[in-house]
């Protein structure tokens, strides 16, 4: 049938427009996943394996850093040193390839183990920015690269928020974004149950923005500064990435708060790769990953 579009971990994918969304179209969906080149491949994979390669990456940022700050006390860089920059970026690109066949397989597996309880859902704004930055595995058609969910500012004709696909391979020229538009998209999202997105529309938005939920909200993500975030990874440096006040930081939960990389250029500067947190959406998939739980809970 075709029907797979892209698949996220936390057992979600995004699917193209069925019919039917009983069981029979799930089973349909869960079978196209196993068929699939990720699903194919899925087995349980050797726990810890991920992180393993997480460990790499710390270790080849870590050596980055060091060949920065010791050309820039020296003044110049060496020929030996140029050369292991060189060997990292080569070394970085076979580790990307592992971390996203293991984040597919992941993936695959956790779509497949909670297969019982999930159920297939409309497309709309608030599901796409819930999984916005995260893992997913979707291609680009312009170099076979994997894709991401980034989102925008608001569209002033519409006061809708923008989203489109990033490629996140690191090309000197960019891959063409390709935009993603809820209202227009004939499309699905298969996933577990989720309160925050199944609460009618107007109805949860309605509670995300009351005074009480906001304050409750505000302090939990609070606890979870300087957190690392495994479904949340710096294109460039592997790296999962932290949770940090912003620089400028507006005092409320929706303009307080982003996910940052902590690894440095060749050249010693930071990382400019991050996600903000922009929508209630988004800090209740954050809060879902962290505590199991999200903003609206039962």
């Amino acid at each position: 049938m075709n029907l797979l579009e892209a698949l996220f971990s936390g057992a979600r994918a995004l699917v193209r427009e069925v019919v039917s969304i009983g069981r029979a179209a799930v089973r349909e969906i869960l079978k196209e996943v196993d068929n699939s080149s990720f699903g194919r491949a899925a087995t349980k994979l050797v726990e810890g394996v991920t992180q393993k390669y997480f460990n790499t990456a710390q270790n080849l940022a870590e050596e980055e850093r060091y060949l920065a700050e010791k050309a820039q006390r020296d003044g110049r860089r060496s020929s030996n040193d140029a050369e292991r920059l060189r060997e990292i970026e080569l070394e970085r690109k076979v580790l990307r390839a592992k971390l996203e066949e293991a984040n597919a397989q992941a993936a695959a597996e956790e779509l497949r183990a909670r297969a019982d309880e999930t159920l297939i859902a409309r497309l709309d704004d608030d599901e796409l920015s819930s999984n916005t930055g995260i893992i997913s595995m979707k291609i680009c058609e312009n170099c076979g690269g994997t894709m991401r969910i980034c989102q925008g500012g608001l569209d002033n004709a519409t006061n809708k928020r923008k989203f489109y696909w990033q490629c996140t391979e690191p090309h000197k020229t960019p891959c063409p974004t390709v935009k993603l538009d809820p209202d227009r998209e004939r499309a699905n999202v298969i996933r577990p149950p989720d309160h925050d997105l199944d609460t009618p529309k107007e109805e949860r938005r309605a509670i995300w923005s009351s005074t009480e939920v906001i304050a409750e909200t505000h302090g939990r993500v609070r606890q979870h500064l300087g957190d690392d975030d495994t479904q949340l990874i710096c294109p460039h440096h592997l790296l999962p990435l932290k949770l940090l006040p912003r620089a400028k930081q507006g005092g409320r939960v929706l303009d307080s708060y982003e996910y940052v990389c902590f690894g440095v250029t060749p050249d010693g500067l930071a990382c400019q790769h991050k996600v903000e947190l922009k929508t209630m959406p988004q800090v209740a998939s954050m809060l879902r990953r962290t505590e199991g739980e999200g903003i609206i809970r039962h």
